[in-house]
């Protein structure tokens, strides 16, 4: 699915969108988040509002260590997707960061805009249920539980 397309399932409001980043024991961190969107050059952007969240040390780590994070979009419609990448850089000055704090000021007078994360794409999958299972269900012998095997005439 190209960048394009993510665009535009980040785009629509009613989407729900999660962050999932790690710390340095590899505990799970998920930040339910609406500013997450693909920027002109294909790479997920994220704005972090808070310089000493968890997220954003999580952010730190990723940059310095490589460590991939990820993104679960659900669109209401009931499709699911999950993008997974390497943060590429952080802003924390500069135009394009002057641009991003004052856009944050109209959702969020009451703060301030701490970074902006730059997150290059490296994998984009369609986790829907029913087009994940198909997924890794393929070339693989099919498979049933025992309890669904059970005889019409058994109680």
């Amino acid at each position: 699915m190209p960048a394009l397309t993510l665009a535009r399932l980040l785009a629509d409001p009613s989407a729900i969108k999660v962050l999932a980043t790690t710390d340095e024991d590899g505990t799970p961190h998920l930040t339910f988040d609406d500013t997450l969107h693909v920027d002109a050059d294909g790479r997920l952007v994220y704005l972090e509002f808070e310089e000493f969240s968890r997220t954003n040390r999580n952010l730190v780590r990723a940059l310095w260590f490589t460590k991939r994070v990820a993104v679960q979009v659900w669109e209401p419609d009931g499709r699911r997707f999950q993008v997974r990448g390497l943060p590429y850089k952080c802003l924390i000055a500069g135009p394009r960061y002057e641009e991003y704090y004052r856009a944050g000021l109209g959702r969020r007078p009451d703060s301030g805009l701490a970074s902006v994360w730059l997150i290059d794409i490296a994998e984009l999958t369609e986790e829907t249920p029913g087009v994940r299972a198909a997924r890794d269900g393929e070339g693989r012998i099919p498979l049933i539980h025992l309890d669904r095997l059970r005889r019409p005439d058994a109680v």
